[in-house]
């Protein structure tokens, strides 16, 4: 972007003022906190359910921004800064980045489908960046919003772009259509992710479609869901007579050999990995290659650098109370900005370092160590290390308050690791793919085990705007991170979900609340489990502690002096007949809490369903709000204040989501936020979870074998058996081989053989196509259901999910 503000008023028309009209504006911005060059910004006023962007105007002009889009008058103001009023900011936003992108003639590249849109399209740019200069989405910013952001990164030297264009709703893609102008698609594939918004996957498939509806070609497998699309702007790959025409694949143990025909020329190509959806990405990568006259030998240069590495950012632990993020398969400038607000979301306790490599195909000069500079000053980065020759002149933009070590080569840094003396760090990886920096982050990895749990945080952050749309906008949020969060992690989830604007934690334990206190949590924390626990450690904690009897009444007496203030949530057995008081146990209670009026208030009141998910259940249901509602209104009653009422989990949610009288002041999210045990497949929940193991070894065994103890699995074939690097000890259940429950490797699934070992369990490949040592194979997550897993050991999800040994690592992921 170069433009100025009186161009931007001409595109809207609007008046601005003229002491202003000649401001340069190269930057647009949605988010207050990552504003870097606030002069030459223009923030963009967005409206979400629970933030609005008009609320940071007044700290934005403090910092110098002068030019806002807004859609609200009474924030028109005069001066320092110039407002552009608008009916719809979204859409402006939008048109704005139509009219940018219409400055451009060059071929633009939309890629869409199921699955498998950010990774071709980083590859395909790696490719098409042996030849052209490219402009592309950073990350997956396909959204509604990320498409347009991602079109005003377009610049004058750009010869294509690659934009991936996702969507969650039927109508969605005819708007990305008009603002991105596509003339060239690639269609990756068709499945069942984000279904919830279609009728059906035909429905899903035309609607996907609609991105190309201008293109003069596109590039797709050829499949039964496109036997009805016709015409020359159809680029088929098959192995049949189509404009690419795969004549040979040849699949050995550790790559692949792809020969196909295009335009009357055959082309060969070796690709580093042998499963089927990495092979059909590269395909439809090494295509479009060839569509835009790439030579042979650069395609295959591009390809030696292909990697199946996770294209997404992964927080997760390392050595000496360090933290990693990996984001070390690529670098521009864009991604090492988005890396860095997404380290500037973490952990807020831990001093800030970063490696980072040269960068690929830029200019390393006093302009980019400037930028850099201004960057790691804003994020507070403390500790800079430099691998490569062409950055190490950025030594002197850096005053010596912050530590810079430079090596030339990534070996030569792993050797000198004690040097650097790592120790309670957040440390970002980013680096180009060909300094190889997954060799530090496995080297510096706490946990070295195979096994690992990913927690995807875009899944999470989705779920729970799902069910905050099922909410009155004034109805409060507790989310519950007892278990350390369901077995995702003892903290983390609680800083991500503080960062989200969370009213409140409900910890099982005072130890649980503990610990999030030390690790810098502010949100206010409900311990529901308090038994004989220590009322004043938890008050020194500031932790709130659910009292559900008597005789807790009588030990805060003795621990909490009549001048000194206890906050309590008051817990009502309704019908559950767990933890709570009785209706008959009120008038005592009612009494002690007047007698303690000075020095003990109550935050909230609140009872706990019995069946929210069982609908055979809801005359039970409703019985237990009357009688909720009785006895809390006899409690606030003798109040001179008015506690917080709650009832609902997840589940009571979804199934009273029309009946206001269930939602009370707040409600608590559970389990539900991870998309797993609630019954509405219209909500559009994601799984969170993804469990994998490595594969550690590969056999041929004869029909009539055994495997594992006890003889308990038998092959009824020749074939072939993987032993995978998870047992019983990782929380997966040891009697699991008895149900029918497959895990997932290569696009199959496979049955489990045998009974679960200690430390590894064994599956039949036979059936799954060529695997290989070191593969990944799913235990559950996206393609095989948590919930199959636990009705197969006669258990439920929750079981499961905070059985999961804490030798398995957890890997935050974020796209």
């Amino acid at each position: 972007m170069n433009y100025r503000v009186h161009d931007i008023a001409k595109f809207f028309f609007s008046n601005v003022d003229k002491k202003l009209q000649n401001q340069l504006i190269q930057n647009v911005e949605i988010d207050s906190r990552h504003v870097l060059n606030p002069e030459t910004t223009m923030f963009v006023c967005l409206k979400g359910s629970h933030v609005d962007g008009h609320d940071f105007i007044e700290e934005l002009i403090q910092k110098g921004v002068k030019l806002f889009l807004i859609s609200e008058q009474k924030y028109l103001k005069t001066g320092d800064a110039c407002f552009i009023l608008v009916d719809d900011v979204l859409l402006a936003l939008q048109s704005f980045a139509n009219f940018h992108r219409s400055h451009f003639s060059i071929p633009i590249i939309g890629v869409t489908g199921s699955n498998g849109k950010t990774i071709v399209k980083e590859w395909l740019a790696i490719i098409l960046s042996k030849k052209y200069r490219v402009c592309k989405n950073p990350k997956s910013f396909n959204s509604q919003i990320g498409v347009a952001l991602s079109l005003l990164e377009l610049a004058i030297q750009d010869e294509i772009g690659i934009f991936e264009a996702g969507i969650s709703n039927a109508g969605e893609m005819n708007v990305l259509q008009k603002m991105m102008l596509p003339s060239h698609g690639i269609f990756t594939s068709l499945g069942d992710a984000h279904q919830s918004g279609f009728t059906s996957l035909e429905e899903k498939f035309y609607e996907k479609l609609n991105l190309f509806s201008d293109a003069e070609m596109v590039i797709l497998k050829e499949a039964e869901y496109t036997k009805n699309l016709q015409g020359k702007k159809y680029g088929f790959i098959s192995n049949t007579n189509t404009l690419f025409e795969i004549i040979e694949k040849k699949v050995y143990h550790d790559k692949t050999i792809i020969t196909l025909n295009y335009l009357a020329s055959v082309h060969q190509f070796n690709l580093p990995f042998v499963d089927e959806a990495s092979v059909d990405n590269a395909v439809l990568a090494i295509a479009a290659g060839l569509y835009f006259s790439v030579e042979n030998s650069l395609i295959q240069e591009a390809l030696d650098g292909f990697h199946n590495l996770p294209m997404r950012l992964e927080l997760k632990e390392g050595l000496r109370q360090c933290n990693l993020i990996n984001d070390s398969y690529s670098l521009d400038i864009k991604s090492l900005e988005l890396a860095l607000r997404f380290m500037d979301n973490q952990n807020q306790t831990q001093s800030r370092s970063i490696i980072l490599t040269d960068f690929p195909s830029i200019q390393h000069d006093e302009h980019l160590f400037k930028h850099l500079s201004h960057l790691f000053i804003k994020y507070g980065i403390a500790k800079i290390v430099i691998i490569g020759n062409l950055l190490k002149g950025i030594q002197p933009f850096f005053d010596s308050n912050i530590q810079v070590y430079t090596f030339s080569k990534t070996e030569q840094f792993i050797d000198n690791l004690t040097t650097l003396n790592f120790h309670n760090e957040l440390i970002l990886v980013k680096g180009a793919r060909t300094f190889g920096l997954e060799k530090f982050i496995y080297e510096y990895s706490a946990s070295q085990h195979e096994a690992f749990l990913e927690i995807d945080i875009k899944a999470l952050e989705n779920n729970i705007n799902k069910l905050k749309s099922k909410l009155d906008p004034n109805t409060k949020v507790m989310a519950i991170v007892k278990a350390a969060a369901y077995g995702s992690g003892h903290y983390e989830i609680a800083q991500f979900l503080e960062r989200k604007k969370i009213d409140y934690f409900g910890v099982a334990y005072a130890d649980e609340g503990i610990l999030l206190r030390q690790k810098g949590i502010q949100t206010p924390i409900l311990v529901m489990n308090t038994g004989k626990s220590d009322f004043a450690l938890m008050s020194e904690y500031r932790l709130e502690p659910e009292v559900y009897s008597l005789q807790q009444c009588n030990q805060i007496d003795k621990e909490i002096l009549e001048n000194e203030v206890i906050h309590i949530h008051i817990k009502l057995d309704t019908g559950m007949h767990r933890l709570g008081f009785l209706e008959s146990e009120i008038d005592q209670l009612i009494q002690w809490l007047v007698r303690r009026k000075n020095s003990v208030k109550v935050k909230s009141i609140f009872s706990h369903l019995a069946g929210s998910d069982d609908p055979k259940l809801d005359s039970v249901s409703i019985q237990q709000n009357e009688l909720f509602k009785r006895v809390a209104t006899t409690i606030m009653h003798v109040l001179d204040y008015k506690p917080w009422l709650h009832l609902l989990n997840s589940n009571g949610i979804i199934r009273f989501q029309s009946n206001v009288n269930f939602q009370y002041d707040m409600v608590r999210f559970g389990i539900g936020m991870y998309g797993v045990g609630v019954e509405d497949e219209h909500l559009g929940l994601e799984k969170v979870h993804t469990l994998k193991a490595k594969v550690l070894q590969i056999k041929s065994i004869k029909a009539g074998e055994y495997i594992s103890y006890n003889q308990s699995g038998k092959m009824n074939h020749d074939g072939k058996i993987a032993i995978l690097s998870i047992g019983y000890s990782d929380g997966i259940p040891r009697s699991l081989y008895k149900g029918d429950f497959h895990f997932f490797i290569n696009g199959k699934l496979v049955p489990i053989i045998g009974l679960i070992c200690m430390d590894f369990c064994m599956v039949d490949i036979s059936e799954a196509g060529v695997v290989i040592e070191g593969m990944d194979i799913e235990i559950f997550g996206k393609n095989v259901d948590i919930h199959g897993l636990a009705k197969s050991c006669d258990t439920i999800p929750y079981e499961i999910l905070t059985g999961i040994s804490t030798r398995v690592k957890r890997v935050f992921i974020q796209d």
